[in-house]
This record gives structure tokens, C-alpha cells and sequence, in this order.
């Protein structure tokens, strides 16, 4: 199965073994009184693009912070373009990120054009990929109000408690690999390597979380890929929640 097909399955349809029901929030790990919840942080680039070396390069300090969970989503439609050093089809690229990246830019600039690199912030900011001190304020500036999640390995799988939220949304499972490296042999970016951290590889919809939280029990993914949770507001906005998976 080609890692198409794989992202495919993956998103269709409800998951296999889920379930949802009411439960007490914990934080994903212990924390001292008055920590926040982490932020989402999500960067959309491509390999192809002759812009996007630089935020794939500070991409890996951004995603060492403990205060976010950051994803790096390879968009397809640089994969189009042409260069002196001809094309390069990004490999980790998909129209269904560039589908995501496109409802943000309509939700937060209210514009149908797209552009790259760029970070979107808590569901609801974005900015230039690789602008450094912007992504920065704009961590310091994301609400913090969503909902706690606690994670464990619990009977082959993994068990995620959710704690209250004022709106409740919709959960996600994100697959991704934490390192890649990808020497890059045509297009604009001929002779470069990018090293990458939290590279999508899927997204999977797992259903509906109350306001009241709950619980969600799903498969753990396969050894080569890790996974995060991520619980956002209908119509991809407002992150309510999001968080690594356990071990």
C-alpha cells in the first residue's frame, strides 16, 4: 500500500474502536497549579517551494517548546510548479492539507489565496513561517482556556481524557513522523536537504467531544509514526485541545 492509499484510509470515516463518554479532566501530565495547556502550532510549507527552507529550518525550535504540540502539514500545489532545475513533487504532500490550510486562510484572513511558508496559531492566527519573534507573540498571545487532556496506554491502545470546554468540537488523531530528512534532487530547492520534525503523514476524524468532555480510546499507530489529538471548534476553527500521544 502506497503512503497515498495509507492516508486515504485514513481519513475515511469514524476510527475503528472509538468510544466517547463523560469523564474528569486531568492534565496530559502532572503539572503544577496554574499551568496552561498547550498551544497547536501548525506549519504549512512545501519542499518545492523556493521560500520555505528557512521555516522548515526554525520549525524544529519552535516544535522543542513544551508549551505547544506542532505539526508540519506538506501542501500539493507547489508540486505544479517549474524551475531552471525542473519540478520536485514534495513526497509528504497531499490535497487534503492543502484542503486544510485553504479553510484557514478563509476562516482567519477571509481570503480564498493561500500562500507558504505559513503558521496558524491556536486555530485562529497565522503569520509567515518563518518569522521568528511573530510566531513567538503569537504563542504568548493564544488563549489558554480549552480543555485539559490527560493520555495513557491503556489496553493496546491509547486512552485520552478530556476535561470541560464552553463549546465542545470535533476530535482528530494526526499521524506524523518525528524526524525526516529529504535530500532534494530538482525544482527550486535542487541540492538542498530538509531536515524536518513532525512531518503529517494523516488525519483521522474520530467524532464529537461535548462540552462536558469525555474520553476517546483509539489504536496506537504504527511503530515508524507518532500521533497527536487535536479537538477543534466546527468549521476548523478555535482549537479547543490538542496533545501528544502517550509513549
Amino acid at each position: 500500500m502506497t503512503s497515498f492509499q495509507r492516508l486515504l484510509r485514513l481519513c475515511s470515516g469514524a476510527a475503528a474502536g472509538f468510544s466517547l463518554a463523560a469523564g474528569a479532566a486531568r492534565a496530559e501530565e502532572p503539572r503544577e497549579a496554574g499551568t496552561e495547556p498547550p498551544v497547536l502550532v501548525e506549519l504549512f510549507l512545501s519542499q518545492a517551494c523556493s521560500m520555505c527552507p528557512p521555516a522548515a529550518a526554525l520549525f524544529p525550535e519552535i516544535a522543542a517548546r513544551d508549551d505547544v504540540v506542532a505539526l508540519s502539514w506538506h501542501i500539493d500545489y507547489w508540486n505544479m510548479t517549474s524551475s531552471p532545475n525542473g519540478s520536485w513533487t514534495d513526497p509528504y504532500s497531499h490535497s487534503a492539507f492543502t484542503k486544510r490550510q485553504k479553510r484557514y486562510n478563509m476562516n482567519i484572513r477571509h481570503k480564498s489565496s493561500i500562500y507558504t511558508p505559513q503558521v496558524i496559531v491556536g486555530g485562529g492566527a497565522e503569520t509567515v513561517g518563518g518569522k521568528k519573534e511573530k510566531i513567538n507573540a503569537l504563542i504568548a498571545a493564544a488563549p489558554r482556556t480549552g480543555a485539559t487532556v490527560s493520555s495513557s496506554l491503556s489496553q493496546g491502545g491509547m486512552l485520552f481524557e478530556i476535561g470541560e470546554s464552553e463549546n465542545g468540537g470535533n476530535a482528530y488523531l494526526v499521524t506524523f513522523k518525528a524526524r525526516t530528512s529529504t535530500r532534494i534532487t530538482s525544482g527550486a530547492n535542487a541540492g538542498k536537504i530538509f531536515e524536518e520534525v513532525n512531518v503529517v503523514t494523516g488525519i483521522r476524524p474520530l467524532g464529537v467531544v461535548r462540552k462536558r468532555g469525555g474520553e476517546i480510546w483509539v489504536e496506537k499507530p504504527g511503530d515508524t509514526e507518532h500521533c497527536a489529538l487535536i479537538i477543534q471548534e466546527p468549521g476548523q476553527n478555535r482549537v479547543i485541545a490538542a496533545a501528544y500521544c502517550p509513549g
